[in-house]
């Protein structure tokens, strides 16, 4: 969760930002209460999988931990793609590369969680 809360804070400090923000405008296109909640629930569920990891049953836990790190993975990657190039996105590429190397680790330790067998 820190990586998302640093990398949001710092991408402040890029160019026009600020600007985009206070005209209400977000890079999925114009801020609309629909849209603040589509993206509270992206992240709110990376917290809500801690919870979730506790209380599941272990099979359901373990696919559910692969298929929530593959559709973060996918986000980093466009993220990364779409950022690469640009000096002043830099360290967000940085932080989603990081990222990356999270949700392989959250898949890899899905995979292996005892009692999936």
């Amino acid at each position: 969760m820190f990586l998302y809360i640093y990398a949001d804070y710092f991408r402040l400090m890029t160019p026009g930002k600020l600007e985009k923000m206070m005209a209400l405008q977000t890079p999925m296109g114009p801020t609309s209460p629909q849209l603040l909640v589509i993206f509270s629930g992206i992240l709110i569920l990376p917290a809500l999988m801690i919870l979730l990891s506790v209380f599941l049953r272990p099979r359901i836990n373990k696919w559910l931990n692969v298929l929530v790190a593959f559709l973060y993975a996918c986000m980093s990657i466009l993220i990364i793609t779409t950022s690469f190039g640009n000096d002043w996105q830099t360290f967000f590429v940085l932080f989603n590369f990081v990222e990356l190397l999270v949700f392989a680790a959250i898949v890899s330790q899905a995979w292996k969680w005892p009692g999936t067998g």
